[in-house]
C-alpha cells in the first residue's frame, strides 16, 4: 500500500467520515473506473450577502460571474501576487463552497477571515458536515448513473445529485462534495470501485491540475501553475489583492516559468519543495521544484515548475536521488 501526505493515520485524523482503517485496505491497482475518498482535501462554507462582493476584491476569479450549474477555479494570493491557495468555488443555495487541499485552504481561509471583519461574510469549516471524494479513471463516465447522472455532463459544470455535487474537472475526472452520511453510504454501496487516494491524484497530476501543499505556499504566481490555462485567472474583472503582479505576468512578459508533468521510473516519492536539476553539458544545475508527487508501484507521476523554455530533449533529475531521471510528458492543454 502506497501512501500520499504521510501516514494514513494522520489524513484520517483530518477526517471524521473515513477512518485510518478503511483507507488502508484501499488499492492503488484499480484500473478502468474508480471511486476515491480524499480526506486531506476540505470545504469552505462561505456565508452572507456580502460573500460575492468581499471575494470579487480578493480572489483571481470572477465571483461575479459564477452560475448555479458551474463552478469556477481560482487562486488566493498576497499583494505580491503569491499564491495561498487554487480552489474550486461553487454555488450552494444561497452559500458559497470553497473546495482545495486542507493545507491551502487552510492558509487561504486566515487571511480571507483577517480582511473579512470589514464585510458581511463569515466563513465555516466545513470538514464535520462535508466530504470529498474522486471519480476518475478511462472509463469513469459509466460510472455516473450510479450516482443517478445520465450522460457525461461537460467540464466546468456542477451537477446536482443525492446528498450533494458533482464536478466534472476534465474529461472522465470528477469532484464529489457529498453530505458525511451519503458518502458514507456511498463507500458502502459501491466498495468494488473504492481506491486509494494516490489513484485519483495520478489522474489530476495526468490532468495538469495541481494543489498546494504546505512546502509551496506563498512561492508562486498563479501562472507559474498555469492557472491561465485552466480558466482560473479573469484578466477583465478589476482589481483584487495581487492583481498588479499577475496582469504583469501577462501584458509584459514577466512569466519565465510554467507547470510540466513529469514522469519516472523510480521507488522514490519526493516531498513538494524538492529540487529538480537539469544537465547542462557535463554539470547539473537547479531548475525546479516538485509542487505534487505520486508514486504506484515504482511509477512516479510529478507535477513540477520548471523554466517555460524546458523540452522533452533536457535532461531532468530528482536532486536527492540522481537515478530518478524524468521524462517531460504533454500537458492536456495550451500554456499559450
Amino acid at each position: 500500500m502506497i501512501c500520499i501526505f504521510g501516514l494514513k493515520a494522520k489524513q484520517a485524523m483530518q477526517s471524521s467520515w473515513i477512518s485510518a482503517d478503511q483507507l488502508a485496505q484501499l488499492s492503488n491497482d484499480a484500473e478502468q473506473a474508480f471511486i476515491s475518498p480524499l480526506p486531506a482535501f476540505t470545504v469552505v462554507r462561505i456565508s452572507g450577502p456580502d460573500q460575492k462582493k468581499y471575494l470579487q476584491g480578493q480572489l483571481t476569479c470572477d465571483v461575479n460571474s459564477l452560475q448555479e450549474d458551474t463552478f469556477l477555479r481560482g487562486a488566493h494570493c498576497d499583494a505580491k501576487g503569491k499564491m495561498w491557495a487554487t480552489f474550486h468555488l461553487m454555488q450552494a443555495g444561497e452559500d458559497l463552497l470553497m473546495l482545495g487541499f486542507r493545507d491551502e485552504i487552510q492558509a487561504s481561509l486566515v487571511q480571507l477571515k483577517k480582511f473579512g471583519v470589514f464585510s458581511k461574510v463569515s466563513f465555516t469549516d466545513a470538514a464535520e458536515s462535508l466530504a470529498v471524494l474522486g471519480l476518475s479513471g478511462p472509463v469513469a463516465d459509466q460510472l455516473l448513473s450510479d450516482l443517478g447522472v445520465d450522460t457525461a455532463p461537460a467540464a466546468g459544470s456542477v451537477t446536482t445529485i443525492e446528498g450533494g455535487h458533482l464536478l466534472a474537472l476534465a474529461p472522465h475526472h470528477y469532484f464529489l462534495v457529498l453530505n458525511i452520511g451519503p458518502a458514507r453510504a456511498l463507500l458502502e454501496r459501491l466498495p468494488h470501485v473504492l481506491a486509494a487516494p494516490t489513484r485519483f491524484l495520478q489522474q489530476h497530476i495526468a490532468h495538469g491540475l495541481p494543489y498546494l501543499e504546505q512546502a509551496v505556499i506563498g512561492e508562486y504566481v498563479p501562472q507559474n501553475l498555469n492557472l491561465q490555462a485552466i480558466d482560473g485567472i479573469s484578466f477583465t474583472k478589476g482589481c483584487y489583492i495581487g492583481q498588479e503582479m499577475v496582469a504583469r505576468m501577462k501584458y509584459l512578459g514577466k512569466n519565465k516559468r510554467a507547470t510540466y508533468i513529469l514522469t519516472a521510473h523510480s521507488e522514490e516519492t519526493p516531498a513538494a519543495g524538492s529540487d529538480i536539476e537539469v544537465q547542462l553539458e557535463q554539470n547539473w544545475r537547479r531548475s525546479g521544484v516538485v509542487v505534487n508527487a505520486v508514486n504506484i508501484h515504482g511509477e512516479l507521476s510529478v507535477l513540477a515548475v520548471l523554466p517555460n523554455d524546458i523540452t522533452p530533449d533536457d535532461h531532468l533529475r530528482l536532486a536527492s536521488d540522481p537515478e530518478t531521471q524524468f521524462r517531460v510528458t504533454p500537458l492536456p492543454y495550451s500554456l499559450n
